[in-house]
């Protein structure tokens, strides 16, 4: 009986084992997601490399190396997208706010000065702004629209924000660090013009924004302010007239108020 051999079959085969090489999707991951920290825009090319990377170093059974410079490269760039995208959020809403809350007050109680509303003006504005006379209110709008024209609205949406803001860049700088100072490029009749809105620190979180100070600046920087720098109240005690309550039928109702007001 002839006893057989056993063929294991690794005689005379000689293995080459394959040097291991460095993911290219990983370095390239790792690479985008730290540009992303500069301006966010590669950390999604970032991320979605770094998952590449990452799945074909698993698949490549020992061929490809660069785990640690894939998991690196994800990290980082969902760290890059989360804090550029708080910052993009709070920018816009920021700027939403102003539009909203700021802005367009603003530009209606400027329209309601230009059409000789007073009454509506004040209603919208805090003191000093409130107290001036008839007569300071039409000097203002005055000398605004001399240059500017009447106002129009407030610029709407971001982009529009933005490209205002390019236009009056050069009359904004020297109201930076302004504590309370509000600056907004608004659209007059003649372009775009910068109104500064000086604000109670208390009103920050309010709805909407009552100024107690109006700065119109038109593109020669020349300054319209109301109220003048130099203005005192004369009659800092004065007393709105008695005005009627009205209920929800739209009949008048017993009751007056009156309203302390720091104006003649």
């Amino acid at each position: 009986m002839t006893q057989m051999q056993q063929f294991d079959g690794t005689e005379h085969i000689t293995m080459y084992n394959e040097p291991e090489r460095t993911s290219i999707a990983a370095i390239l991951g790792l690479v985008c997601s730290c540009i992303g920290c500069c301006g966010g825009l590669t950390a999604i090319p970032g991320i979605f490399l770094s998952i590449f990377g990452i799945v074909g170093i698993s698949r490549s059974k020992g061929r490809l190396g660069g785990m640690g410079f894939a998991i690196a490269g994800l990290l980082i760039g969902l760290l890059t997208l989360a804090l550029w995208g708080g910052i993009l959020g709070a920018s816009v809403f920021g700027l939403n706010w102003m539009e909203t809350s700021a802005a367009a007050p603003t530009a209606q109680v400027l329209r309601d000065i230009e059409s000789g509303d007073y009454a509506a003006a004040r209603a919208g504005l805090g003191l000093p702004a409130a107290g001036v006379s008839d007569e300071m209110f039409a000097e203002f709008a005055q000398g605004y629209m001399g240059g500017l024209g009447p106002v129009v609205s407030e610029t709407h949406g971001v982009t529009e924000m933005f490209q205002g803001y390019g236009v009056v860049g050069e009359q904004i700088q020297r109201y930076n660090g302004r504590p309370n100072h509000i600056p907004m490029p608004m659209k007059f009749g003649n372009g775009i013009g910068l109104v500064v809105i000086q604000i109670d620190p208390n009103q920050a979180n309010a709805g909407s924004i009552s100024p107690v100070r109006i700065i119109v600046v038109d593109v020669d920087g020349n300054e319209t302010v109301l109220p003048p720098w130099d203005w005192v109240n004369p009659n800092p005690g004065a007393v709105v007239p008695d005005v009627e309550i009205k209920d929800a039928t739209g009949d008048a109702g017993d009751e007056l108020v009156d309203e302390p007001m720091d104006g003649p």
